[in-house]
């Protein structure tokens, strides 16, 4: 049987931390992983969600079975500009999605450089 203080310095040492330290190891190795996986995920659901492929694949199709010029004509401009518009949206998704990267990337530098300076203006006063 365990006595209490050695299960307290047990966790004291090796979980708090062991956490603390294996953190930054973490953050940027298997977090940035599954922040790539989800960001892959949430994209390539996107693409689905909007149809995109659809719309690229029927882009000659006439709509609405007008098979004359002018049908033709309107499907294909009328499909461009959906496409367009879908792609639109896709890029400022994907730009989105970029700077949440970036700023995962980021904020633990942000965070550390912030204390730092917290830190040293507490000191100075």
């Amino acid at each position: 049987m365990k006595s209490a203080g050695g299960g307290l310095a047990k966790f004291v040492v090796f979980d708090l931390i062991g956490s603390i330290v294996w953190f930054p190891a973490w953050w940027y190795t298997k977090g940035l992983r599954q922040l790539l996986q989800w960001v892959g995920r949430s994209l390539r659901y996107r693409v689905r969600a909007y149809g995109f492929l659809i719309w690229v694949k029927n882009f000659f199709v006439p709509m609405y079975g007008q098979y004359d010029l002018t049908g033709r004509l309107i499907s294909v401009f009328m499909r461009f500009v959906v496409l367009v518009g879908r792609g639109i949206a896709l890029l400022v998704e994907a730009i989105v999605y970029l700077n949440v990267i970036l700023l995962w990337i980021a904020s633990p530098v942000v965070v550390l450089l912030l204390l730092f300076l917290n830190g040293a203006t507490l000191i100075s006063l």
